[in-house]
């Protein structure tokens, strides 16, 4: 049966003149289509095979399925040829996300690989039974050769969703790909060679937590150098300071940089590279114990287009570098300060009066306290959406309530380890939008 949603709107552009003249109006229009829907709705009960939902317009089915992960879309396919037909759309299958799927074998990924799609991400996927041969791979990577320029696989496991395994496999088929995270995948300078020589031109590279050495990064730099816009390395322990001034050096259009936890950077060589990094948006160097007040001094002043900044876990951070924040990147949106044990209530004060565009600001472990948290409600209301404050000492029902009542954007709001009293689901009732993360302790108060 024919979409009469379509014969209708057809019908209007071909004779909207002729309607106009004759006096027709939009209410006549509607009229009329009730009119033909209660029709078809009164043919469909005189004919059982014929069911109420096969009215429904494509248009809607397809916004119905867009709600669907990809998952379920593939459920859904085996319904009917008429809904296998509206979940093969192209538009479902650009970009590809797949999350805690422990079922992926040769057969899902040819199947994935012949939507072509532009993007993959696989996010904590597991292959224990090894459903997952090299020729699945194989033949996933050369369906989706033309088309696949960015590839995600974090924290999987299984034989062949090892990063070096896909790393191999997507630069002997895919040159075009240009963003590339195998973080958490216990890829080697084998995997990221192979990435480097395989690709024409590589923008993103994540590789947090794998066993790269100085080798692989200054073979990356040196060919992908000048388009590279993010690298992150976090956790990358055998890097060496000389190896990281290197990559910055190399990398003029960086705008992302993760060298959180590479331990193996000294002062020295991270003042030099400052210089370097004036492009940079977001930074991260957690857990580096040569970052001190002086150090985000030279970070703030010399990066100045800065809206990101973790500096989670810098034990020599105090209050000295927020007040450095509020007076010279007042537009920052993002800030992790969690760890850092000498913040206090000073250090959130003059945040809270200069940096009005915070969206997310992580104070967990730190020395802030409710008054603290009060001046964030009053001058930070308008742009906060998430706030942790986690294992933070003298946080207070009535200060958590202020908080919610008076940022409006706020959405999620951590407070793990505050013994808070009387029972937070006070809160959870009268904010529902909020999402509230405690642990039992403090529900149990």
């Amino acid at each position: 049966m024919k979409n009469n949603y379509i014969q209708i709107k057809l019908h209007k552009e071909q004779t909207g003149n002729n309607e106009q003249k004759e006096g027709f109006t939009p209410q006549d229009l509607c009229k009329n289509i009730y009119i033909d829907l209660e029709r078809e709705v009164k043919e469909s009960q005189r004919d059982p095979a014929l069911s109420m939902w096969q009215l429904l317009p494509d248009e809607i089915w397809i916004c119905i399925f867009s709600l669907l992960s990809h998952k379920e879309l593939s459920r859904v396919a085996q319904v009917c040829r008429h809904f296998r037909q509206l979940a093969s759309d192209d538009s479902f299958w650009k970009r590809i996300h797949i999350s805690d799927c422990h079922t992926l074998n040769d057969d899902c990924l040819v199947t994935l690989g012949n939507h072509h799609p532009q993007s993959l991400t696989l996010h904590r996927c597991h292959d224990d039974i090894q459903a997952i041969t090299d020729r699945g791979l194989k033949q996933f990577f050369h369906h989706c050769r033309e088309s696949l320029q960015e590839l995600n696989v974090t924290s999987c496991s299984g034989p062949r969703l090892k990063g070096d395994k896909l790393l191999l496999y997507a630069s002997t088929f895919c040159n075009r790909l240009t963003v590339v995270d195998i973080s958490w995948t216990g890829a080697t300078d084998l995997g990221v060679l192979a990435l480097a020589e395989g690709v024409s031109s590589l923008q993103g590279l994540s590789i947090n937590g794998c066993q790269i050495t100085d080798k692989a990064i200054r073979t990356l730099v040196k060919k992908h150098g000048n388009s590279l816009n993010k690298l992150e390395v976090f956790g990358c322990h055998a890097l060496t300071a000389r190896c990281v001034s290197c990559l910055a050096l190399s990398c003029p259009h960086l705008r992302t940089l993760n060298i959180g936890r590479v331990p193996k950077i000294t002062e020295v060589s991270f003042a030099k590279i400052l210089g370097n990094l004036r492009k940079v948006t977001a930074l991260n160097v957690a857990g580096l114990e040569m970052v001190k007040d002086q150090i985000v001094h030279l970070i703030v002043t010399k990066c100045r287009n800065l809206d990101c900044l973790v500096l989670s876990s810098c034990s020599g951070v105090t209050d000295v570098s927020l007040l450095e924040i509020s007076t010279y990147l007042r537009k920052i949106r993002n800030l992790d300060v969690s760890g850092c044990k000498k913040v206090t209530d000073i250090g959130v004060q003059a945040l809270a009066r200069s940096c009005h565009q915070l969206q997310y600001l992580d104070l967990s472990s730190t020395g802030a306290s409710k008054r603290g948290v009060s001046l964030l409600a009053s001058y930070c209301h308008g742009t906060l959406e998430c706030v942790k404050l986690s294992f933070c000492k003298e946080i207070t029902l009535d200060v958590v309530r202020k908080l919610c009542k008076k940022c409006r954007r706020l959405k999620m709001l951590h407070l793990y380890g505050c013994h808070i009293t009387p029972d937070l689901s006070v809160i959870k009732d009268i904010y529902k939008t909020v999402q509230v993360f405690h642990d039992v302790s403090a529900s149990a108060c």
